[in-house]
Order: structure tokens, then sequence, then C-alpha cells
């Protein structure tokens, strides 16, 4: 197997600064204000220099880089980038793989000339999207992972069958995926280098670190029997309003809300289909940015339902200020839902609902799929005690 990874360092801060010019060259850090409490979502170059990392709290960046630009988190819109980005890989790969956001791998199985083939996809990703990304192409997943991680940028590095293990042997051990418990006890142990580890015979590193440190032996070697795990888009459905001026008042979002349901309801039964979860994100005029997810105990297609949900989130949430966009999302999609009818309590009562309720089934899924039951009162099984035919109304 040949795979070509690609991997757009500083991922979300990238597409930040690529929508506001003014904040190239800046340290960025982005997961909300310092008075939140939230943690550093990701950074970048000048932020880190300052010892800002990933994952610590805003307010402890703040202390580390108090001139930095603090931005909301926005997963919305880096998703909908790297969603892009893995369509356009999908239209040149049969295989692609979505690994952490701003990361991807590609089969190159069958590509004749890999290097020119990947050099292109590059050039066309950075042109198309305007992001800085590093690839490589290797034997297997984790050595491609690995050199695009300390591969020149703007060059493709190339790693041939055969010489994983050489260029994996001056590697720190940080590079394996193995747990922070696992790795001091390597420095404990002198083992500082990927090739230390390979150097050890399979049943010692095994006997100390079990079948995690055979894993590692085993990576450490260049041995990675994995494969790509196939990305297929995941159908959702998306409706926004941008306001201009900025709505105030929880009517007028209200009213908005109900024209975008209105649309959404109308494409799932033309495709007939329901959902079970609806997105809300709210973008405000102070860049703040508030996302709830509802969950519906049932799946729907009813504008009303849905619309209930919202007002129920309107009504329930304090909005410090004016509303630039609302964004609501359909997913987890699934065919339209059956309900039971009783029909057979009140004969008389309920003939019409039942002749209207076949009428409409035999017109969309076809005249078979109503049958007439007949008992056979004398079968030995109970498995052939009745049988289906077909009935004129």
């Amino acid at each position: 197997m040949r795979v070509a990874s690609f991997f757009f360092p500083h991922f979300a801060v990238q597409i930040e600064a690529k929508d506001n010019d003014s904040l190239k060259g800046r340290p960025i850090i982005i997961g909300g204000l310092p008075c939140e409490r939230k943690a550093v979502y990701d950074a970048s170059q000048e932020a880190l220099s300052c010892g800002v990392r990933q994952g610590m709290p805003l307010r402890e960046a703040y202390a580390l880089c108090p001139q930095g630009t603090f931005l909301p988190l926005d997963e919305g819109k880096y998703a909908d980038v790297f969603t892009a980005i893995l369509t356009l890989l999908a239209n040149y790969s049969a295989v692609v793989e979505a690994g952490t956001s701003g990361s991807a791998f590609i089969d190159l199985s069958y590509e004749c000339n890999e290097l020119q083939f990947v050099e292109e996809i590059r050039q066309m990703i950075e042109k198309r999207f305007q992001l800085h990304l590093l690839t490589s192409i290797a034997p297997s997943k984790f050595v491609a992972w690995i050199a695009s991680r300390i591969v020149t940028p703007g060059k493709v590095i190339v790693i041939t069958e055969g010489e994983e293990k050489d260029f994996l042997k001056d590697l720190p051990v940080c590079f394996l995926p193995a747990s922070s418990r696992t790795l001091e006890r390597l420095e404990l142990l002198g083992i500082y280098r990927i090739g230390q580890l390979a150097n050890l015979s399979p049943a010692a590193v095994s006997l100390e670190f079990g079948n995690e440190g055979k894993r590692l032996w085993e990576l450490s070697n260049g041995i990675d029997r994995s494969t790509l795990i196939p990305w297929c888009m995941v159908p959702m459905l998306k409706e926004q309003i941008y306001f201009e001026p900025a709505a105030e008042t929880t009517s007028q979002i209200l009213a908005s809300g109900d024209e975008l349901l209105t649309r959404l309801s109308q494409q799932l039964k033309e495709r007939w289909q329901c959902c079970l979860r609806l997105t809300i994100s709210m973008h405000f005029s102070n860049d703040h940015i508030a996302q709830r997810v509802v969950h519906f105990k049932e799946a729907t297609s009813c504008k009303e339902v849905m619309l209930r949900h919202l007002k129920q989130y309107l009504e329930a949430a304090r909005f410090t200020a004016p509303v630039n966009e609302m964004r609501l999302t359909l997913t987890d999609f699934c065919p339209e839902n059956g309900r039971q009818a009783l029909f057979l309590d009140e004969p008389l009562g309920h003939k019409e609902r039942l002749t209207s309720a076949i009428s409409w089934l035999r017109q969309r899924y076809g005249k078979e799929v109503v049958g007439k039951v007949l008992v056979k009162s004398n079968s030995p099984l109970p498995e052939d005690s009745f049988s289906f035919t077909g009935f004129d109304l």
C-alpha cells in the first residue's frame, strides 16, 4: 500500500487568518475570551513562542500572551472547510481517510507517478483554499503521518518500501502513539529515540509494556498493517440567514427561524426522510458564537416540532448582544417513520380512514405494500398458520 498524507498545521488559525488579513503575523489564540472558563483550541506560532499551548486554560494563555488576539471557537466553519477539502480529495482518489481536523490520507496504490500526482493536488489545494499544507508519501499510514509533520514546507517527502525503519530511527519517541505514562517510563529507561526501541527484542518490550509495547515496537520498525478507513460525507441539510441590521428581539429571530425550518422541512419531505438532530448556531455582533444541539425523541420532518424546540431555546437563552447570523442544520437522517393506527375497534367508524391510508401507501410504495391476512386454522406449525395475499379496496 502507498499512502499520501496531507497535514494543515494550525488549521483553525490558518482559516481565521485567511478570513481576516489583519490577523496575519499576530499572536492568535482560538477558544474564546480570556475571562471564559474554556481551553485553548488552537494557537498561532507567535502565540506558541510565548508559551501558549493547546488545551491550557484561556486565562493562563492570557497571562503568558496578553497581547494576543483571542477569538471564539467556530467549529462549524472549520468543519465546512475541512469537508470541502476532503470532497476535493475524493474526486482524485478512490479511498480518502479523514484524520484529525486538518489531516487526511489518500490511497496511491494505483498511481504510476505518485510524486507528480500528490504535488499537483498540493498546489491545487493551496490555490483554491489559500491554506498552507505539508505532504508526504510512504508505504504506511504511520510513516506517512510522521513524515508530513517534519517535511520542509513546499516539498513532498517520499519514503520508499524498506526505508521506514531507517527514516524513523532518529526521531523522538513522542511521535509514537503511546500513553503519557508509557512515554514517561520509556524516558526513565533511557529510551529517547524510536530507533532505540526498535533495537530491543519484541519479547522484552511486550513483557514491560504489554500489548501497547508490542504495537509500539512494530511501529518503531516500520511495521504498520492498518488500512485506510474510507471517508464519506455526512449528509446534512443547512439553511442560514444574515441579519442586516443585527436582530435584537426574540420575535424577529423566531420569525426568521420559521422561514428556515419551512424550507428545511420541505426538503426533508421531498426526500421522504426524517431527521433526529437539529443544530442551532447563533453568531453575535460581539463575535461570540452559541450552539445548541437538539436530539429529537422521534424522527421528524414536521416544521412545527422543530420550531417548538427553537422557540424553547430562544426563550431560555439570555443573549448579551444582537444576532448577526443564524444557522440551522439537520443531520442523522432516516426513512419516514410509520405510525400505528387502530382501525378494527369500530369497523364502521374507521372504514374511510383505513381506505384512505391504504390508498396513500400504495401510491407511494406500490400496490404490494399492503396485503390481506388469511388464517389457516388447521396448520400444525405457528409460522404456517397464516399467509398474505393481495386484495382490492
